[in-house]
């Protein structure tokens, strides 16, 4: 079991302690999701996104490759050519 304490700003903003940060693998941007039970327990877990919203953050150059220009590329960077 991990243990931390936050303390809510005046923006309610929470900083999370650096275990559990580390524990969970959340990174800047990451989101978090929270479920509040109706006893009052609050869980927390790493919302993961699909593969969709991933589209657009990495700049192609607008140029298509096949699957073999790809394997190529690869074979080049490990042969260090």
């Amino acid at each position: 079991m991990i243990k931390g304490e936050s303390t809510v700003s005046e923006k309610g903003q929470l900083v999370i302690p650096r275990e559990i940060r580390k524990a969970l693998d959340v990174q800047r941007g990451d989101k978090l999701a929270w479920i509040v039970e109706d006893d009052g327990t609050i869980r927390v877990s790493v919302a993961k996104g699909d593969l969709m919203a991933l589209k657009g953050r990495i700049k192609s150059g607008g140029r298509s490759v096949s699957v073999e220009e790809m394997d190529e590329a690869i074979k080049a960077g490990a042969s260090g050519e």
